[in-house]
């Protein structure tokens, strides 16, 4: 029998999300995400763990001295233990914090294009012998371009296997031969301290850029094509920005190179997808979503907002509960602003333009 105590504004949330089709919600009280009575269905069997919404009664859940644990395990989503259940799909990056363009090729970097052409895909024409030259699903960085993408509400965290994946514009040609435009990769939790990929500039091995989209559509990581990572290889337990600077100038000044190519214009950025993430809901963040101009906050506690305009003067306030949520100041006359969190632990300022 199913120990756990649940209360009405629960068992509504997690109705709620039921009703919704998700597999998890925000505990109010805590923060942390929640398995619905979903996610255990498609499991297929009780886990043993005494989640809240356990729909096969806790038939696995061993008893200690008699009678059953006294603590229910939430299947609390935090980095900070080793118990994270990661959701286990494609979560294609969806933010861009920096991008600074190189010399040569321009394509799919304006603005009717750009940043929502590296938000989707990997480009579905994309095979290994079909390039794709569409802007609305590429943007080329140019020669020394650099651009940084990352996930707004999710965090890349190592499991068994593939765990993120880069897609470029490789693709075979001429009996077998790799047209290929490397890019360094570099990997961040916070974007202040970053890891990069070694790599040999001759060989090119370590770099992205060099394995051409297979299957767009696989959800098998290790079908698809792209430049796959396993972060248990690089070192690295969690990430949550990807950076990628193109380095096609090793080719370019290496005639002798088995990869040599007169044109080649540089790394041209598909999407970044990752396979395995868990909520952010566990830290105080805000981030402003350059498509819409919304922005988004998490939060593992109640959070105090403001939103101050730059001579200090307060606009908004707001009280908003554990979890993740989306405030939109697109009704303030256009200019810059400040947002305010504060969850009387910790403090973040967020500048915004509206």
């Amino acid at each position: 029998m199913n120990m756990s105590k649940i209360s009405i504004e629960i068992q509504q949330l997690h109705d709620e999300a039921c009703t919704r089709g998700d597999e998890q919600y925000v505990d109010p009280d805590t923060g942390y995400t929640v398995l619905t009575r979903l996610a255990h269905e498609r499991r297929g069997e009780c886990c043993g763990n005494a989640c809240r919404h356990c729909p096969y009664d806790w038939k696995n859940v061993r008893s200690r001295g008699g009678r059953l644990f006294s603590f229910v395990v939430l299947c609390m989503l935090a980095l900070s233990t080793h118990t994270i259940l990661a959701q286990q799909e494609r979560t294609l990056c969806d933010t861009v914090a920096a991008f600074v363009p190189g010399s040569g090729q321009h394509t799919g970097q304006g603005a009717t294009f750009f940043p929502r052409n590296v938000f989707t895909g990997p480009a579905p024409t994309a095979r290994g012998d079909v390039p794709s030259t569409d802007p609305r699903e590429i943007c080329s960085l140019g020669l020394g371009g650099s651009i940084t993408v990352g996930l707004r509400t999710r965090v890349i965290v190592d499991r068994e296997g593939t765990d993120l994946t880069i897609f470029e514009n490789a693709f075979f040609y001429n009996g077998g031969r790799v047209f290929a435009e490397p890019a360094r990769i570099e990997l961040s939790k916070d974007g202040f301290s970053w890891i990069k990929i070694p790599f040999d500039s001759l060989t090119l091995s370590g770099l992205a850029g060099l394995s051409p989209t297979l299957d767009p559509e696989a959800s098998n990581p290790t079908t698809c094509g792209g430049t796959a990572l396993d972060l248990a290889a690089i070192g690295i337990d969690s990430v949550r920005w990807i950076r990628l600077t193109d380095v096609t100038r090793y080719i370019l000044n290496n005639p002798a190179s088995q990869f040599y190519d007169p044109t080649l214009s540089g790394f041209d950025l598909d999407v970044v997808v990752a396979w395995h993430t868990v909520s952010r809901a566990f830290e105080l963040h805000a981030e402003q979503d350059p498509m819409t101009g919304l922005t988004h906050i998490g939060s593992p506690s109640d959070v105090d907002v403001r939103v101050y305009d730059v001579s200090a003067q307060l606009l908004i306030t707001k009280q908003l509960p554990a979890g993740v949520h989306t405030i939109d100041i697109g009704d303030l006359a256009p200019g810059c602003y400040f947002i305010v969190l504060n969850d009387g632990i910790t403090m973040r300022t967020l500048k915004v333009q509206v």
